[in-house]
């Protein structure tokens, strides 16, 4: 995430950037800064999906608007509130988006399609780092994980794509019951792993399950997901199937966007082979020669577990997969960072007298706001841990009513 959303400051670092957190206040004197570019993230796109963080979003960055700058958005999973997210576009004077999905831009983006400029990005790309410690990866046979799988419990919102994403581990595991197989699979909060020592998990993985990147269902508004969230509230029990009869019935399925994810990038650099639902991955790698197809009712499993326990088979897959994507430059950041800065080069209407009569307010705010961003989040951090203590102990007392109201 850190080399996605800061990658033009960490891969080229010879330019003046402010670098905001959204969550922080905005100083006032920023909006006087003359901007070559503004880069809206997916962090920062990403409120898009509450209604109140986005206007309150909407109003407190309006300047944008307003900016001559040139103005690019890297939004991830387009699909979500895809028709709120298409109407910022257009209202802010976006001049180029880089969607991650394949397909169906015209549903995505329906009116900025015809107006402003789509081309094709990624989840993730490819560091000189990560290629580095690629080069020196633990052995196949002295990892001590056979197959491995992380991921959260998605919203039956996501359609069936998010349904397999949330079951498959469960599945797997009761596929291989008996096969002798040292798993580490997971879709609890708990058992996440953050920062680089999800590299040395993956590392530790002989094999790592994975299913398409993206949704099922079609949901421009969001309406969906809340009409879904309201519905399992009163019916906590209740099947997708049930789910899907009262909230989206006869919708999913109608529309798939998926994409190439960045744990297909991170496995195939680290000699990881890759178990995966049938599917497009972006064209960039294909079944059997890159990748074990499995399907989502593990009616293969004997199949790709014969291939699994064949080391030579095993490893001649990785390197295929491997020599697969680092032959593709459009997943290096060296290739991505110089097709931004050459979009905002040719987008740029600044002239030199404004960019060196900005570089005073961009140092004073590295300044002031550089020393303030790391008190307020371990400010805030404080803050959530003690709401969330009042929140549980106000659950439990509320629980504890109920229950003996009920008893009564």
């Amino acid at each position: 995430m850190v080399d996605k959303e800061l990658c033009l400051p960490l891969f080229a670092p010879d330019h003046n950037y402010v670098i905001h957190d959204s969550e922080l206040p905005l100083p006032q004197y920023v909006k006087d800064i003359n901007f070559d570019a503004i880069i809206l993230t997916q962090t920062f796109l990403s409120k898009r999906s509450d209604p109140r963080r986005y206007l309150n979003t909407r109003n407190k960055y309006e300047f944008i608007k307003e900016s001559n700058a040139f103005k690019i958005a890297l939004p991830q999973d387009d699909y979500t509130c895809c028709d709120i997210l298409d109407n910022w576009m257009m209202d802010w004077n976006i001049d180029l988006v880089y969607t991650v999905c394949h397909n169906d831009w015209e549903i995505l983006y329906k009116n900025y399609h015809s107006t402003g400029r789509l081309v094709q990005g990624y989840t993730g790309y490819i560091s000189n780092d990560l290629i580095n410690r690629g080069s020196i990866v633990k052995p196949l046979l002295a990892r001590t994980i056979d197959v491995s799988y992380r991921s959260s419990s998605l919203s039956p919102a996501f359609g069936m794509l998010g349904k397999i994403k949330t079951e498959i581990g469960d599945r797997f595991e009761a596929a291989a019951y008996g096969y002798n197989l040292n798993l580490d699979l997971s879709t609890k909060a708990s058992k996440t792993i953050t920062g680089l020592d999800w590299y040395d998990f993956i590392e530790n993985s002989k094999s790592m399950i994975g299913v398409n990147s993206g949704s099922s269902l079609l949901d421009p508004l969001g309406l969906i997901n809340i009409k879904v969230y309201k519905f399992m509230m009163l019916n906590p029990n209740a099947s997708y199937e049930e789910i899907e009869s009262e909230c989206f019935e006869h919708l999913d399925g109608e529309y798939v966007f998926t994409a190439i994810s960045p744990r297909n990038i991170e496995c195939a650099i680290l000699n990881t082979a890759q178990i995966l639902t049938p599917g497009q991955y972006s064209d960039f790698i294909q079944p059997w020669e890159h990748y074990l197809p499995i399907e989502p009712d593990m009616s293969n499993f004997s199949e790709v577990l014969s291939i699994l326990k064949n080391k030579e088979h095993l490893e001649r897959l990785i390197k295929r997969c491997k020599d697969a994507i680092l032959s593709f430059s459009v997943l290096r950041y060296e290739n991505h960072v110089s097709d931004l800065l050459k979009q905002i080069a040719s987008g740029s209407k600044l002239t030199n007298f404004q960019r060196d009569s900005s570089k005073s307010l961009i140092l004073k705010y590295r300044s002031e706001v550089g020393e303030k961003k790391e008190y307020y989040w371990v400010k805030k951090q404080l803050r959530l841990k003690l709401k969330k203590l009042f929140l549980n102990a106000g659950a439990r007392k509320i629980k504890y009513y109920l229950i003996n109201k009920i008893a009564k």
